[in-house]
């Protein structure tokens, strides 16, 4: 190149303008009236010889393999930026981020990676990814629920329910105790009286301020169940309300499943 129109990039790997690699280049401005930073840097991004994407891809599978994490998120991302709505490139991205702790990031690279999926067509790519954030990012309670959404139209209810008992069993303590009652009723939608999630769910809302809806869940449970689940359910009630009657109950039921007769005490 000659005069005030000479422009060049440097990079350690690569001697020609054609073959730089994009990890290394060091941008210049063009001085001339040919061109300007900004004509240079579209360039590049409308895939001229210095945007490689098949190189950047190729480093960015190489980096991720090697487990070297925050390598790959940075040319996963160099590409995303052209490629915005890349669903392939946002889920091989958002497993690196879940693995850096970048739990929100990862949370959203994970959606929009689905939402494309299912747009083109591709609901089982979809599930496949929800549940891969669901084990990467277990208190995520919206990976959960649109795990089973999607398990429940296309008529798995079975594995729907599964997702969000499972989901519910990582909802622990106080602070995630709303999350956990939401995956509990959403169960219900599936399968109204499935013993061990509305035995739970009667059990956190005991802990809370509706311990009335706790108590009729656990009175139609006692309608429906006998043996050792109804001697389970009498203990609940007790636990919540250790009134007379129902330590009867409980005793009847304990003592009922091994064959035993127990009188009702007097009322008092």
């Amino acid at each position: 190149m000659e005069g005030s129109r000479a422009a060049y990039l440097t990079q350690s790997r690569g001697p020609a303008w054609g073959r730089a690699s994009p990890e290394n280049v060091i941008w210049l401005t063009f001085s001339g009236a040919r061109g300007t930073e900004t004509e240079c840097t579209m360039g590049l991004l409308s895939g001229t010889a210095a945007y490689d994407r098949t190189r950047i891809l190729e480093a960015a599978d190489r980096a991720a393999a090697r487990k070297r994490r925050r390598k790959a998120i940075r040319l996963y991302r160099r590409v995303l930026v052209v490629e915005p709505g890349n669903g392939d490139l946002l889920a091989k991205l958002a497993p690196l981020l879940a693995q850096r702790g970048q739990a929100y990031d990862a949370w959203t690279s994970y959606r929009r990676a689905c939402r494309t999926f299912i747009r083109e067509g591709l609901a089982e790519r979809a599930l496949t990814s929800y549940r891969e954030a669901s084990r990467l990012l277990p208190r995520q309670v919206e990976g959960w629920l649109a795990a089973a959404d999607l398990e429940r139209k296309s008529g798995r209810d079975a594995d729907a329910i599964r997702t969000l008992i499972q989901g519910r069993c990582h909802m622990r303590g106080r602070k995630l105790r709303p999350q956990a009652i939401y995956l509990l009723r959403r169960v219900r939608e599936l399968d109204a009286w499935n013993f061990d999630a509305v035995l739970d769910l009667a059990r956190l809302l005991g802990r809370t301020d509706q311990g009335e809806e706790a108590a009729i869940l656990l009175d139609g449970l006692a309608s429906r169940c006998t043996g050792v689940e109804l001697r389970r359910v009498r203990g609940a009630q007790w636990r919540m309300t250790p009134t007379l009657r129902h330590t009867w109950l409980w005793l009847r039921a304990a003592l009922g499943a091994r064959g035993a007769t127990v009188r009702a005490p007097e009322q008092v």
